[in-house]
């Protein structure tokens, strides 16, 4: 039966992959080997991917663009964008307990995540001297964490108070050169594991000492721990060499030939180890603790330069194989279900309500008139037309006023001429009396001055 995990790949080409094992559908055999399927790709970072971290349903990936990308697994969806780093994000860990993520960066600031709220809880703008961070790694218990930097000093921090609680000197170990690598905590908490050249040394956390140190035909690249007392290490020369704390002090570790190339990362989970090299070329094995081996199940190539590697235990989401189907199926019934209500019939934009009809006052008229020339609709021009029809249909007693008052008009006209003539004795002249106008042309011109 096919493990229950998937791998998580970041890449040099700025894809995070995924990748499921399955069983052939051609063969039934329980000795077929199993292949590699990629279940998705993902291309949201602007650079290339430096850091992969898995933990629980969360995966993380940060890289040279100074962005983190949160991603929940169980709906397979992008959970959040952190931008809290304003440098390459070197090195990413969730703690066990799922409450934080710890990042470090080129910008020389450790930061601590709350998992959820995706809130910044912790910076820590030197944790090394201002110099990058370049490995983080989370005790089991989450209380303490583990970081190196380019400062050459080894912190040991108390995550419960959230300050160092006491700084290793490295600059004294020659035996593990000008860049120590390979930080990683065993699964009791109990040793971790430093790398130099051509060496692998573990420290008891108990004592501060070294407690193996093994030598190795390559530079150490990566490390995974097995259980309490056995670790893997990845090689340059594409060998993995098994480590166990039973072996005596100086005592040589087993080489087991692995890739052609680079052995670039590894994980292990659920007595299943991840490997891939730095030509692309993913290998899942089985191992026996027993007799210190291990068996190749699946391989494929990705195509892409990795950088990082994770798994991810399907086991936790129940029916996990089911679970991308399922999702897929769902939107599509949604969207069918979303097509098939009938469209909503879209709100009308403007229109003329009877009131403004039936109303007699001037100013209300203004305020309709004003009000339809905004909203821009053909009813109000129409209702322009129907008011000047209605004032050229009523003109009759405006005319018969306009007559009553020219007349008397008139009449006042010729009472003032003709006293004036007796006063003078007729030597004034009289004025000329306005010529009297029929009625119609009369109401015609008032109609035009209106």
């Amino acid at each position: 039966m096919a493990p229950d995990i998937e791998i998580i790949v970041g890449t040099y080409e700025e894809f995070l992959l995924g990748y499921q094992l399955i069983t052939p559908e051609e063969s039934s055999a329980p000795e077929a080997k199993l292949q590699l399927k990629q279940t998705f790709a993902d291309k949201s970072h602007a650079g290339s991917i430096k850091s992969v971290a898995v933990q629980g349903p969360w995966v993380a990936s940060g890289g040279s663009d100074d962005r983190i990308f949160v991603y929940d697994m169980r709906s397979r969806k992008q959970a959040q964008i952190l931008l809290s780093h304003t440098g390459t994000v070197n090195t990413m860990v969730f703690s066990p307990d799922l409450t934080h993520l710890l990042s470090g960066s080129a910008d020389g600031h450790m930061i601590a995540t709350r998992v959820g709220s995706w809130t910044t809880e912790g910076d820590w703008r030197k944790a090394h001297a201002g110099q990058p961070v370049t490995h983080i790694s989370c005790h089991p218990s989450s209380k303490l964490a583990l970081s190196l930097g380019g400062d050459l000093i080894l912190n040991t921090w108390n995550l419960v108070k959230g300050r160092v609680a006491y700084k290793t000197n490295l600059k004294s170990k020659r035996t593990l050169g000008s860049s120590p690598e390979c930080l990683s905590w065993s699964t009791s908490g109990d040793y971790f594991t430093l790398s130099g050249p051509l060496l692998v040394e573990i420290w008891d956390i108990k004592n501060a000492n070294v407690v193996r140190r093994a030598k190795t035909p390559a530079k150490p690249i990566c490390v995974s721990w097995l259980n309490e007392k056995m670790c893997l290490v990845g090689l340059e020369n594409g060998s993995i060499a098994w480590i166990s704390l039973q072996d005596e002090e100086e005592a040589e570790a087993k080489i087991i030939p692995a890739h052609a190339a680079r052995v670039k990362a590894m994980a292990y989970l659920n007595e299943s180890l991840a490997t891939v090299s730095s030509s692309g070329e993913i290998k899942v094995w089985r191992s026996d603790l027993e007799k210190r081996e291990l068996e190749e199940i699946a391989s494929t190539n990705i195509d892409c330069r990795p950088t990082s590697l994770g798994l991810l235990d399907l086991s936790q989401f129940g029916n996990a194989r089911a679970q991308p189907k399922l999702i897929k199926s769902e939107a599509k019934s949604t969207a069918k279900a979303e097509t098939s209500k009938p469209a909503k019939p879209a709100a009308p934009r403007g229109f003329v309500t009877i009131e403004y009809e039936q109303d007699e006052k001037k100013e209300e008229d203004a305020d309709a008139e004003s009000n339809e020339a905004v909203k821009g609709t053909p009813k109000s021009k129409t209702k322009q037309k129907e008011k000047k029809q209605a004032k050229k249909a009523t003109p009759e007693p405006e005319e018969e006023s306009s007559e009553e008052s020219n007349s008397s008009e008139e009449e006042d006209s010729e009472v003032f001429s003709d006293s004036d003539a007796s006063s003078d004795g007729g030597n004034r002249r009289r004025k000329p009396q306005k010529r009297k106008q029929p009625p119609n042309q009369r109401g015609n011109k008032q109609q035009k001055r209106k």
